[in-house]
């Protein structure tokens, strides 16, 4: 019985391993992993080691510096909507109560609204307001036009936790339902993105998990097979995300996505791999090591070519993956074939289409063709910028929020002007600064803006010692901070507004101005999204074409082997421009991703037909595990698209499309390539020996 127990050991030794190491990593991801919803994320530079304030970023520390000086924790603001309009003096009474609740708060500093923001003209008596304030530009960022909308702004207490200081906003806010009082800001989203960053490691991997294994099963009717293709990726997953905990790299909306990928990608090469003990028995390590090694390189130079981009959570999500997929090659040839190598073959009808259509396989060809023209002539058409708030659906609270934000008070993130003096401001400077907030009004772009103008500065220091409206606007005698409310117009160009801004600025010689907004910190992300997309395509696009020139030594079939590669990365633009979507950081990503996936087929296809020099042979060979791969993926990423946000759903859909063009032009159109590749080698092989 010992000696029996002995053999089970040795026989399913990497397995036992395999399973030790997941424990042990499943105990260090619960007590080290973190998790970081931020956009800051995306920021060239930014690191997980070092605090926000400590990046070497002049947008970060403009912003910081502000924040520091005014001692202000996080800003957001409170949406309240009164369909009789906020003139009546039973919504005024509810707002003005709202008001209370939220200023009494411990971790709500301040809040500025209709009610005690210091107009020009006194325009609320205390129990009603006046009409004219709807034509005041400066109460157009508090007030809508019809009077049924009005905004709280709201600051944070400083070094308070955002996600408690959010569940008491959000119970005050459910008191006042006739209200329709909503939350919206950088730590509503966060929290928003935290809860998705949760789903997409928990549930989305396991609906994957189980879509995968049903389409796997009714391709190979091997229940044991399907599973031990999709466990070996989610042993993958343990590994990686332990080491990543253990170094201290937090999980981000980017880098969250390699549990989905790793699943959804991974578990095909234990596909092939079943195919290969079918066909091969003992000998499947010799003879599937060379193609699904390749397979699972070029799918890790597509990830690996994020290494060239700036964004560090670019980097992450492509060493992550790679690292995973290393790791799932590894665990296939050791414990993958103990579990495999006695699996045979069960008769049963695969699920496959009517390949070796050489018409159809012309056919897509010709219209491939004419859709990568056209992919270069709507090129114009792409909007490229990231927006966190875009992420989100119409329908959820951030979606209307932002929507009544944008068509009712054409307001999206704010502009801080810090203004500082050598000496005390005097009764002089009101003149000027009042002069200063005309011009920044008429510039371009600019909504509205914000500063007590009447009173004279020296008296608004006087007035902040115990007035917290007052004291949002300054900071000591000789700082004062102007805010300037951008239209949705100005904030996709930021970086425009900025330059308009400081040229106001240089007119204004006697004072120091730190203009700062988180709108430009987005700005700077999105500059380099172009940057980045050329950076990562390109190096991925080159780098697997001399892994295939490597694996195949012969340039011609290498490049037939990228055709269907390089037209997969040209349409993923046409399918972004005719979607209507934006090239953005999630999106920019995708590319590269389908570069590294749709080669792999190629790659099958290529290797068999070198060996059988018979293209419907070898279509025959490959078809079930390519098939099944693509459709596996395919339905992978489908549960994807059920996210609530955006950026996942926009990811996944591109992924489908490209997917589902890269498997059809390689099973239909790719083999007439070969073929002609085939062909031309043979008559040069018959002219070479004189026949």
């Amino acid at each position: 019985m010992a000696r029996m127990k002995f053999v089970w050991l040795r026989r399913y030794a990497f397995t036992i391993l395999f399973l030790i190491v997941c424990v042990i990593s499943g105990v260090i991801i619960y007590f080290k992993a973190r998790i970081n919803a931020s956009y800051f994320v995306f920021l060239p530079g930014y690191s997980s080691r070092v605090g926000i304030e400590q990046i070497n970023n002049e947008e970060l520390k403009a912003f910081f510096k502000i924040v520091q000086k005014f001692n202000d924790g996080s800003q957001f603001v409170v949406l309240a909507h009164y369909p009789e309009g906020f003139l009546t003096v039973q919504a005024l009474l509810r707002l003005n109560e709202l008001q209370n609740q939220l200023s009494n708060l411990p971790c709500v500093k301040n809040v500025l609204s209709v009610l005690n923001y210091s107009f020009r003209k006194p325009y609320f008596d205390g129990s009603k307001l006046d009409e004219e304030i709807l034509t005041d530009p400066e109460a157009s960022s508090f007030i809508s036009k019809n009077a049924r909308y009005v905004l709280l702004h709201c600051t944070l207490s400083p070094g308070y936790n955002e996600d408690r200081a959010l569940s008491e906003i959000e119970k005050v806010l459910n008191d006042f339902q006739d209200l329709n009082a909503l939350a919206f800001g950088q730590l509503v989203i966060n929290k928003h993105l935290f809860r998705e960053i949760i789903h997409q490691i928990s549930l989305y991997p396991a609906i994957t998990f189980l879509v995968v294994l049903l389409i796997f099963y009714l391709q190979t009717r091997s229940l044991k097979a399907s599973l031990v293709s999709l466990l070996i990726p989610a042993e993958a997953n343990l590994i990686v995300y332990a080491v990543v905990s253990l170094i201290g790299i937090e999980l981000n909306t980017m880098s969250v996505m390699c549990v989905s990928f790793l699943i959804i990608i991974g578990s095909a090469y234990g596909l092939h791999f079943y195919n290969g003990v079918v066909r091969f028995k003992d000998r499947v390590r010799r003879e599937m090591f060379r193609p699904i090694f390749f397979s699972m390189l070029t799918t890790c130079v597509g990830f690996l070519s994020f290494l060239f981009v700036e964004i560090t959570a670019f980097r992450h999500l492509g060493l992550m993956v790679s690292s995973g997929l290393a790791l799932v090659f590894l665990i296939l040839f050791t414990s993958g074939y103990e579990l495999l190598r006695e699996e045979k073959a069960i008769q049963h009808r695969t699920v496959l289409l009517g390949f070796g259509n050489e018409k159809l396989g012309r056919i897509l060809l010709m219209v491939s063709l004419i859709l990568v023209v056209m992919t270069f002539l709507s090129l114009s058409r792409i909007d490229v910028g990231m927006d966190q708030a875009s992420y989100f659906s119409k329908g959820s609270d951030v979606g209307r929020a932002l929507d009544i934000l944008t068509k009712q008070f054409s307001y999206r993130e704010p502009v801080y002007i810090m203004v500082e003096k050598d000496s005390l401001f005097t009764a002089k400077d009101s003149q000027l600064i009042s002069e200063l907030l005309n011009e920044l009004r008429r510039i371009e772009g600019v909504s509205s803006v914000q500063f007590p103008v009447n009173y004279p500065v020296p008296g608004l220091v006087l007035m902040s010692r115990f007035q917290p409206a007052i004291r949002y606007f300054v900071a000591d005698s000789k700082t004062i901070r102007i805010v300037v409310n951008m239209t949705e117009q100005a904030y996709r160009k930021a970086g425009e507004l900025k330059s308009r801004i400081t040229e106001v600025l240089k007119n204004y010689p006697d004072y120091h101005f730190t203009v700062a907004s988180a709108a430009f910190i987005v700005d700077q992300i999105n500059s380099s999204i172009v940057t980045s997309q050329i950076q990562s395509l390109s190096a991925s696009l080159l780098l697997i074409f001399g892994s295939v020139l490597f694996a195949f030594r012969n340039a011609l079939l290498s490049l037939l082997i990228v055709v269907p590669v390089l037209f997969t990365a040209i349409l993923n633009f046409f399918f972004i421009a005719e979607l209507g979507l934006r090239l953005d950081v999630a999106t920019s990503i995708v590319a590269s991703i389908l570069v590294g996936l749709v080669v792999d087929y190629s790659i099958h296809l290529a290797h068999d037909m070198r060996s059988t020099r018979d293209v419907s042979a070898s279509v025959k060979n490959i078809s079930m595990p390519v098939l099944a791969n693509g459709l596996g993926l395919i339905g992978g990423f489908c549960v994807l698209s059920f996210s609530k946000l955006a950026l996942f759903r926009n990811v996944s859909l591109l992924l489908i499309l490209g997917i589902g063009f890269g498997l059809s032009f390689t099973l239909l159109s790719q083999p007439i390539l070969i073929e002609w590749f085939l062909q031309r080698t043979a008559k040069a092989e018959k002219t070479s020996r004189g026949y």
